[in-house]
């Protein structure tokens, strides 16, 4: 491939980021990103919307949309329902065809992994499988008629000593991982490790969404997750996971990021911001929910995004009282705003734990 080639495909596939991400200055950042003309630049759409790749749609300010491809099955559950990998090669593996090696592999991963939840744990009576591809990205849901997967956490935690659990105290525990309704047949590590595998992961039962990915698409998926699940009724859980079809990611990279190889699941990352429902962290409650099984953990990564300020009452609880009482568990907190170390500081008075690691 020449260099004009493959600049040419660089610009393609630059314009369909920003198309999937709704950017309304498509044509005006191009050119500055590529140094190129206005007249290049609409070219290029016009080949977009000419080879099906795009089509116009005055819903979105960029004006644009990605085409997407479309297939969907539904699977009767129950003592005759096919396994997760019957499942996977008769409805999935033939959609992916076009992407990546490593694409694949987690496609294969993740897919076998749901579903697989939804057929021992949902207690539904009928599972909906929907595949959709684009330009970019290859999107799966995974959607049972269940009890919703909170309801089915907060049974397990009412009978294993939690006192009255609910869907918040149930999200926070998957954010965690190592959670499963029937230990003796399950790690509680699938949808921990999905979650991390894919680009975007997003569960939505009742009221409550479970999320995973990057900021900004994590939003739109999640957006259009709520509008899919919204026009559906009688829904137990619905999964989504969305993965760009050239992925370089490599499975076995995700693992090592969490696992080793003797000990197993030894290090979690929790998103803060996400595991604090009702606001900011402020709360000794709050910190206390974090807090429960990290002790199931060597390492803990306490993930500060978004978090603008931090409660006395919650860093103490977390950062002092926590950390000093399971001094075998590392507690690493990223992506932190200056009040937030300066208010984790302030509660260690003058000596951290030395299970605290800030970020250098």
């Amino acid at each position: 491939m020449s260099f004009t080639d493959r600049k040419r495909a660089e610009i393609e596939k630059y314009i369909y980021r920003k198309v999937a991400s709704d950017d309304p200055d498509i044509v005006a950042k191009t050119m500055d990103s590529f140094g190129v003309s206005v007249t290049s630049v609409k070219r290029y759409l016009d080949k977009a919307l000419q080879g099906g790749v795009l089509r116009k749609n005055a819903d979105c300010v960029s004006g644009y949309c990605l085409v997407e491809r479309e297939q969907e099955t539904v699977v009767e559950l129950g003592d005759s329902a096919p396994d997760e990998d019957k499942l996977y090669d008769t409805f999935l593996r033939g959609w992916f065809g076009g992407c990546s090696a490593d694409a694949k592999k987690i496609w294969q991963y993740v897919c076998a992994e749901i579903l697989n939840n939804a057929i021992e744990h949902s207690r539904g009576k009928r599972l909906r499988i929907v595949a959709r591809t684009n330009a970019l990205y290859s999107t799966v849901f995974i959607i049972d008629d269940g009890v919703g997967v909170f309801r089915t956490l907060c049974d397990y935690m009412k009978e294993h000593g939690w006192k009255n659990p609910d869907a918040d105290d149930a999200l926070v525990e998957l954010c965690k991982g190592k959670i499963t309704s029937d230990a003796s047949r399950h790690s509680g590590e699938g949808i921990f490790f999905s979650s991390k595998a894919v680009d975007t992961f997003a569960i939505w039962s009742g009221a409550r969404v479970f999320r995973s990915g990057a900021a900004g698409v994590s939003q739109i998926q999640e957006n259009r997750l709520l509008a899919y699940a919204s026009a559906l009724s009688g829904l137990g859980t619905v999964v989504m996971m969305t993965l760009e079809n050239e992925t370089q990611r490599k499975l076995s990279e995700v693992f090592d990021m969490y696992a080793d190889m003797e000990e197993g699941f030894i290090r979690t990352r929790i998103p803060v911001k996400e595991a604090c429902i009702s606001g900011e962290p402020v709360a000794r409650s709050q910190a206390r929910r974090i807090c429960n099984r990290l002790e199931e953990f060597r390492e803990v990564i306490l993930d500060f995004d978004g978090v603008e300020i931090m409660g006395q009452g919650f860093a103490d609880e977390l950062f002092r009282v926590y950390a000093r009482a399971c001094p075998q568990v590392i507690l690493r907190p990223v992506h932190m705003t200056g009040d937030v170390i300066r208010m984790i500081r302030h509660v260690g008075r003058g000596q951290l734990a030395e299970n605290v690691c800030l970020e250098a």
